[in-house]
């Protein structure tokens, strides 16, 4: 399964474990707004803030809650 495929579910909640550019490993959790051409747009609710996420950095991700509302 593609993590477009696997982030097709819009509004979901999902932790992740992300690799920043510098190399940096952060866990956050996210509300996932869009995927597209390799990019994951979504809110970040740990800072509390939208951020773009580059897909091929996400190294790990588990569903929340499916909560589309």
């Amino acid at each position: 399964m593609t993590l477009e495929k696997g982030f097709s579910a819009i509004g979901c909640v999902v932790d992740v474990i992300y690799m920043s550019k510098k190399g940096k490993f952060t866990k956050r959790r996210i509300r996932v707004i869009s995927v597209r051409d390799g990019y994951v747009r979504a809110f970040c609710i740990d800072s509390g803030a939208q951020r773009v996420f580059l897909a091929a950095n996400i190294l790990a991700a588990e569903l929340v809650s499916r909560n589309v509302s």
